[in-house]
């Protein structure tokens, strides 16, 4: 995989490629945004398991958003000269894995999700919530079900197919765009056969 950031290439749809890399690392930024705003005590869209954790909840969410600012500025790098100094198999990899899991995350997702709110409620392992009506967490349950399907599943997708998108344009050559592309599809349905298999055995897995 050759690596020349500065060609003038055109990719995708015509767009210059240095687009689409841009277009990663704006909407990682977006993401990393709802993570912070999680962190600093907002509650909209948090899942009903994260009630009585919220010390918990929001150090965890400090450290996906340093997460995600590093993995930003490592995607806006693909644009920069220093990437011409970095063996591609030392700077691919990370992108590699970042989008399998988001992909396979809003795959398998939107796949529970949707099962669940069709009344297949062993799809999702939704905890229980000591002191709360049986109704009550059926509807918790049911809008975080919705959240994650409308919203946060698809933006895991999002995330995924543009990170994919950002490295198969700063790859060089169709056959190692190709073994790129492959890849990522091979990953994430690996990972989504795994999580469907644990699921029909009764155990319930996080992707991402």
């Amino acid at each position: 995989m050759g690596n020349d950031p500065d060609s003038p290439e055109s990719g995708i749809a015509g767009l210059p490629r240095s687009i689409w890399i841009r277009a990663a690392f704006v909407f990682t930024i977006l993401f990393m945004a709802l993570h912070v705003y999680w962190a600093v005590g907002g509650t909209w869209g948090l899942p009903p398991a994260t009630l009585g954790r919220e010390a918990e909840v929001q150090a965890a969410n400090w450290v996906v958003s340093a997460i995600m600012l590093i993995g930003a500025l490592y995607i806006l790098a693909l644009d920069r000269p220093i990437s011409r100094k970095i063996p591609s198999w030392l700077l691919l990899p990370p992108i590699w894995i970042g989008a399998v899991v988001c992909l396979s995350h809003g795959v398998f997702g939107l796949a529970t999700k949707a099962l669940y709110l069709s009344g297949r409620h062993g799809a999702v392992n939704f905890p229980d919530l000591p002191g709360r009506s049986e109704a009550e967490v059926a509807g918790s349950n049911r809008l975080a079900a919705w959240h994650d399907l409308l919203v946060f599943e698809p933006c895991f997708i999002l995330q995924g197919a543009l990170l994919a998108l950002a490295a198969w344009h700063f790859i060089r050559g169709p056959a190692a765009r190709r073994r790129w592309s492959m890849s990522i599809v091979a990953g994430t349905a690996a990972i989504d056969i795994l999580g469907t298999a644990l699921t029909l055995v009764g155990t319930h897995i996080s992707i991402g």
